[in-house]
């Protein structure tokens, strides 16, 4: 018999058997075992049942209780196995970590001359993709922390960065093959950089199709390949990827990383935790880490280091950032490479404000919807019901109304939003007779901006945030320019999308367009080109700048994240020499004065120092996003405190027209 305070543990199938004449004792133990583990008691000791754990993970957990009490423990098998894996990946943690706080203070074994010596050997084509300095400490980060996350801003050059990190790990024999899980939209892009960067030194080939073609994709895989594959396909291929892993030593690499940030429950972050835990180096890119919170970046750092060593236990994880996330990001900041965007080098944007005069039945539209919300506010005393009551009446109905008064006749899944019914029946009759009576005032101007444009060959991306609008405003531009037109939108699938639609007799994509081939085929157009799309379709994952350097904004909402991330689109890393990014804002006026959307234009201008420094600067913070659309486009309460006094006619006007 096991002297007192002495425990076995060994494996039993699918349990962990915690053997000692103790055990049963200890009131602790019996807490722990009973109600924290399900364990069943047994004659001497416990038997535990690895539930939804994976057995290594009970094995850990049992043995650091029991260690932490004070117990000695005798690991008898596989288990002194798990328990010696355990300690040396601590141990690799933090050595990690260790390195990557010396390269902080200026102490780096993996100096930048050695490194481009290695790329250089190895094939990297310097003349092709020289890599900036700020690419290059980014290289020089994720080499010295081993598993790292790049945060840099969008249109940073991540991928190139990334590129070069594994041609590094490839040249020096640490990874045989390199695998990229992120949305369909990055593919082309690794395609096109790992071509320019790394010529015939790298395969890259995109991993989809049916279920058999899929698995002979990645049974043919071979050393220096690039395989890419989608969330999805990396959730369903889960059991294929983990054995590919186990035939060579992988390099895992996770773009828009952000994708993964549920903090519980999805599929996607827990099969791609389960896989990183097979690869033998690990790399996550994110412009946006976090669009909410702090939560977010809970499941992305977990891929880096998947038994939780960089973010404990996960209520701890969210306990310490509502507490204390300066100590998180503290702890987190050495495996955490940031680049502002002022490093990028890039010159400035133009934006051109152009103010245009509503025409008579849309200006009758949105003075009647004006006033619709002055009588409602007329009986409401109090200030904050006052507000409540102007949030409640749908502010974003007047957006609308200054952009196309046609939208308010049909309902808008993305926001939510019915169709507009007014008890003023002058209204009513005035929406049913606009679209035959005029096109939108801005819709003719943003037309004559795109003449312009396309007169010298430009090619234009036109925003606008209501999905009718587009409808209409590309069908007016195919009338009258004889252009060639793209759209895209959230009905439009995306490469993602299409995967999880497809069935395994059926070829990926089943039938239709994905919103990444239209986008490719805009950018690959000879000539003059429009692009229509809504920035919640195309504010992220999508780049432009090859050859569109002209925007026009036919609405905004208040939602300053998204607006500056749609101009990300097209002012990045990569604009050719002595291109001009133009952006046009178009605000419409109504008698003269200004409207709703010059109180969006100054809300934004007013949030656009503080959203910068979130999205650009090299801090890293969230962005605060809301989880609903409509909450982020109709404004915080401040911007709708400015629309009330405007509407209550203590604001004289909402801008200069």
């Amino acid at each position: 018999m096991d002297a007192p305070g002495q425990v076995t543990l060994q494996t039993e199938g699918d349990h962990v058997l915690a053997m000692g004449p103790d055990l049963h004792q200890d009131r602790r133990a019996r807490l722990f075992f009973s109600s924290i583990l399900g364990a069943e008691a047994i004659l001497g000791g416990w038997r535990c049942p690895r539930r939804q754990l994976p057995i290594s993970d009970l094995v850990i957990r049992i043995n650091s209780y029991l260690e932490a009490k004070g117990w000695r423990v005798d690991r008898v098998g596989a288990v002194d196995d798990e328990i010696q894996r355990a300690i040396e990946r601590k141990r690799s943690f933090e050595r990690a970590r260790e390195a990557a706080v010396a390269l902080r203070q200026g102490q780096s074994r993996a100096d930048l001359p050695s490194i481009r010596e290695v790329l250089a050997k190895f094939g990297w084509d310097s003349a092709a993709r020289a890599l900036l300095p700020h690419q290059e400490s980014a290289v020089q980060h994720a080499l010295t922390a081993v598993s790292a996350a790049n945060f840099s801003v969008p249109g940073s050059g991540k991928t190139a960065i990334a590129l070069a990190v594994a041609a590094a790990h490839l040249a020096s024999d640490t990874v045989e093959l390199v695998v990229v899980v992120g949305p369909l939209a990055c593919f082309a892009p690794w395609e096109r950089e790992a071509q320019a960067a790394l010529p015939s030194k790298l395969r890259a080939r995109r991993v989809r199709g049916t279920a058999d073609q899929r698995r002979q994709a990645y049974g043919s895989a071979r050393k220096l390949d690039l395989l890419l594959t989608s969330y999805a396909g990396a959730a369903a291929d889960k059991a294929q990827l983990i054995e590919l892993c186990r035939r060579y030593r992988v390099m895992l690499i996770v773009d828009e990383s952000h994708r993964i940030k549920r903090f519980r429950g999805g599929t996607w972050a827990p099969a791609l935790l389960e896989i990183a835990k097979h690869a033998r180096v690990k790399l996550i890119l994110s412009g946006t880490p976090m669009p909410q919170g702090g939560r977010d970046l809970y499941s992305q750092l977990n891929i880096l280091w998947p038994s939780g060593e960089l973010t404990g236990p996960r209520d701890q994880f969210g306990l310490r950032v509502d507490q204390d996330f300066d100590s998180v990001l503290r702890d987190v900041q050495p495996f955490v490479s940031r680049a502002p965007k002022e490093a990028l080098g890039l010159p400035p944007y133009r934006v051109i404000r152009h103010n245009v005069a509503m025409d008579s039945l849309q200006e009758e539209i949105y003075l009647l919807i004006e006033g619709n919300f002055r009588r409602r506010l007329e009986d409401v005393r109090q200030w904050q019901e006052k507000l409540a009551t102007l949030r409640r009446g749908r502010p974003i109905r007047l957006l609308q109304a200054a952009s196309n008064p046609d939208v308010l006749n049909r309902a808008d899944g993305y926001y939510n939003l019915p169709r507009m019914v007014s008890q003023n029946s002058t209204l009513m009759e005035r929406l049913a007779a606009y679209r035959a009576a005029e096109v939108p005032s801005k819709s003719r101007a943003a037309l004559e901006l795109i003449r312009g444009i396309t007169d010298v060959g430009g090619k234009v991306v036109a925003w606008s945030n209501f999905l009718l609008n587009l409808d209409q405003f590309a069908q007016l531009v195919r009338a009258e320019s004889k252009l060639p037109v793209f759209q895209v939108d959230g009905r439009i699938r995306t490469g993602d999308e299409a995967w999880e639609e497809q069935s395994d007799s059926a070829p990926y994509p089943q039938e239709g367009d994905t919103r990444e081939q239209i986008i490719e085929r805009f950018l690959s157009v000879t000539g003059p080109a429009v692009l229509v799309t809504n920035p919640a379709s195309c504010s992220e994952s999508i780049s432009l700048h090859r050859s569109c350097h002209n925007a026009i904004y036919l609405d905004r909402t208040y939602d300053c994240a998204l607006f500056l991330q749609s101009i990300d689109r097209i002012h990045r890393l990569g604009l050719p020499s002595g291109a001009m990014v133009t952006v046009h804002l178009l605000l419409a006026s109504v008698r003269g004065r200004g409207t709703c959307d010059h109180l969006v234009d100054r809300a934004l201008s007013r949030k656009d120092a503080s959203m910068r420094q979130l999205l650009e600067g090299a801090e890293l913070r969230p962005l605060g996003a809301s989880s609903s659309p409509l909450e982020s486009a109709e404004g915080n309460d401040e911007d709708l405190a400015e629309l009330l006094r405007y509407l209550l006619g203590e604001q004289q006007n909402a801008g200069a027209p």
